[in-house]
């Protein structure tokens, strides 16, 4: 009769403990972001609505209206799809940028909206965004973060250009134990255009409690109407894109294959005027 007594406060005890200790969780809340990789943003003929997305300072460089929208199925997961709609345009010397996002299914979901705005000052352009997401859990209140951040891109010489973007938390936060922010994040990349046909580009992405994030993608455009891509994103996985141009609309398919998840494809639409300034 002792020893059940033992045995059950040592029971209660341990119970104690586990309940009262406080355990470390995710640091950083990420969004889910879809596969469609934005070269173009390390580049001068080839950026299109969505390129703004990698680096904001790219947008000191637009000079028409360019609109588009996204749709991934990632890893052929109806309940992890993903949509985007994005828009930029011309605006006092500068560049706007506008996107937003959707994805998930009932039982979680994301929204997000994204502004930013780019200003050309030569062979320097500097960029400043705003990002905004809601998440959506059956059962559970909603949760919002933000945060913002700067981005620059040099014009090194008429065909090499490199580029850097930093964001930083600026709201929000989850749950009561450990809270979950926004997360940082410092992106860098370099891109090489051997003629207005060919681009080839190398990023680097770091957010906060996670890897560094490798990029490499070449795309080539044919004629001005066909669109071939090849990359590895940063989780190590190939990358193939292909798409048609018909004056000023484009559509494009691409395809990401992770070797342990599987494909995740996508359908691209474009508008735009022919980026054909420098």
């Amino acid at each position: 009769m002792l020893r059940l007594v033992y045995l059950v406060v040592w029971i209660n005890t341990g119970c104690g403990i586990l309940f009262s200790t406080c355990t470390e969780a995710q640091p950083v809340h990420i969004a889910a972001e879809n596969n469609y990789i934005n070269a173009g943003a390390y580049g001068i003929h080839f950026t299109d609505a969505f390129s703004f997305r990698s680096n904001v300072a790219c947008l000191g460089n637009v000079r028409d209206f360019e609109a588009g929208m996204l749709a991934e199925r990632k890893w052929m997961l109806k309940e992890l799809d993903s949509y985007e709609a994005a828009l930029s345009c011309r605006l006092y010397n500068g560049g706007l940028g506008i996107a937003l996002k959707q994805s998930g299914d009932a039982d979680y979901s994301e929204q997000g909206l994204e502004l930013g705005y780019g200003k050309n000052l030569g062979r320097l352009e500097l960029g400043i965004f705003f990002s905004y997401l809601l998440d959506q859990a059956s059962g559970y209140d909603n949760s919002s973060f933000g945060f913002s951040g700067i981005g620059l891109r040099l014009h090194v010489s008429d065909r090499l250009i490199s580029g850097w973007e930093l964001g930083l938390p600026v709201f929000g936060k989850a749950g009561k134990t450990v809270p979950e922010k926004a997360p940082q994040f410092f992106r860098m990349g370099f891109g090489y255009e051997w003629n207005t046909g060919l681009l080839m580009v190398l990023q680097a992405e770091k957010i906060s409690g996670t890897p560094l994030h490798i990029t490499a993608s070449v795309e080539y455009r044919y004629g001005d109407q066909f669109i071939f891509s090849l990359g590895i994103n940063g989780a190590g996985s190939p990358f193939f894109k292909s798409g048609w141009k018909k004056n000023h609309f484009s559509i494009q398919l691409y395809t990401v294959y992770d070797f342990l998840l599987g494909f995740s494809p996508g359908l691209v639409l474009l508008w735009g005027n022919k980026n054909e300034k420098r």
